[in-house]
């Protein structure tokens, strides 16, 4: 038996795990950390089991949201679930046993376990990583005085034509002295306290540039965690992007995480109609998915994480289904559903199938500067 190591993160704790419980010579349990989470013979499989029994690539575990499923990949012997053999794929909830030729696996859910660890290894990352941060305090300032930063667009498109209808504005930036991910930029400007100005940044001048995009699109801007804490200072920042492009519609994007308060998202939304802005719920279904809260306050959008849709054409009925209750009942209630993160056809075809309105992706695009979206056109 050989399991591969992966290295963890605050952002990806570990969530659950496959302990061992028919294992003669000792008892142990393997994380599953990656997504597909492939089990088999061959040495390159995540969980690589020595039974002449298992196949060399015998069966996948994947992860979409707060679920994990299992898909069996034609072994020659079959995969079990609670001693079914399973024959498309199946959802699994904690205390599930799973047979795998002479293995046998019990699914935990171990996210409380961890916290604590992924606490003091964050911590110590930040303390080694602290003393670097004094000298890029300059660049970020610099990068924020010249707006210095680079929107790339991705489109958004209507399932029922294929036409684009907008865009998402996403900021890039070229200075190698910082961080070429933008996550990982916004995280060094919070840390340094100016992930707010960042991101106002990107907003102002997308937008400013997005609004030469050909029709007039929709254009979709971005928001960090801390802006809605303080919707004022988030409306004053909004109604000047409104102001620099009167012919498009601008959309707002916040996190689902950030939904915490529904009377503040209700406040947020108000303001945002007096300036004729729109509102998305952004990552739905990454773990806080609340219908109840939905109907309370309703964004225009809502756009679910890619998690859900990764995959999704091959996905256990049960979580189609549950996707599709989500869409369904989101526009009942007058919201336009987006697909984010679609990678291929059958991801593309199923998202419609499951009544999506609109679809993001790379399938379609990858984020692009607008003079590549103008040449192209």
């Amino acid at each position: 038996m050989c399991v591969k190591a992966n290295g963890m993160n605050a952002e990806e704790n570990i969530k659950w795990s496959l302990e061992a419980v028919a294992d003669a010579n000792r008892e142990w349990m393997v994380a599953v950390e990656t997504d597909p989470f492939i089990v088999g013979r061959d040495e390159d499989c995540e969980l690589k089991l020595t039974d002449k029994r298992i196949s060399r690539r015998h069966c996948e575990i994947r992860r979409g949201g707060d679920h994990i499923w299992i898909r069996d990949l034609g072994s020659t012997n079959g995969t079990f679930v609670n001693h079914k053999k399973i024959k498309q794929a199946e959802l699994l909830e904690p205390g599930d046993l799973i047979s795998i030729g002479k293995f046998k696996f019990c699914i935990k859910n171990v996210k409380s376990n961890i916290s604590s660890m992924v606490e003091t290894t964050y911590s110590m990352d930040i303390s080694q990583e602290i003393k670097d941060l004094d000298s890029l305090v300059p660049k970020l300032q610099a990068l924020l005085t010249d707006r210095n930063v680079i929107p790339h667009f991705q489109p958004v498109l209507k399932f029922s034509d294929m036409a684009v209808v907008g865009y998402e504005i996403l900021g890039r930036i070229s200075d190698e002295c910082l961080p070429s991910n933008p996550s990982e930029l916004l995280e060094l400007a919070q840390s340094l306290g100016y992930a707010s100005e960042l991101s106002a940044l990107f907003r102002e001048v997308g937008v400013d540039i997005g609004k030469s995009l050909p029709g007039s699109p929709i254009l979709f801007v971005n928001t960090t965690p801390m802006e809605v804490y303080d919707i004022n200072v988030l409306l004053e920042s909004l109604k000047k992007i409104h102001d620099m492009a009167t012919s498009n519609k601008i959309v707002v994007e916040i996190n689902e995480k950030a939904i915490t308060d529904t009377n503040e998202m209700s406040r947020l939304r108000n303001g945002l109609e007096k300036l004729n802005i729109g509102l998305a719920f952004d990552d739905f279904g990454a773990g806080q998915t609340r219908l109840a809260e939905l109907a309370k306050a309703p964004p225009d959008y809502l756009k679910f994480d890619r998690s859900l849709i990764h995959q999704i054409h091959i996905a256990p009925r049960r979580l189609q289904q549950m996707v599709s209750t989500f869409v369904n009942a989101a526009q009942d209630l007058g919201i336009v559903t987006v697909a984010e993160g679609i990678e291929c056809s059958d991801e593309a075809e199923t998202c419609q199938q499951l009544g999506f309105n609109f679809a993001q992706g790379f399938f379609y695009s990858k984020p692009l500067p607008i003079t590549e979206i103008l040449f192209s056109s």
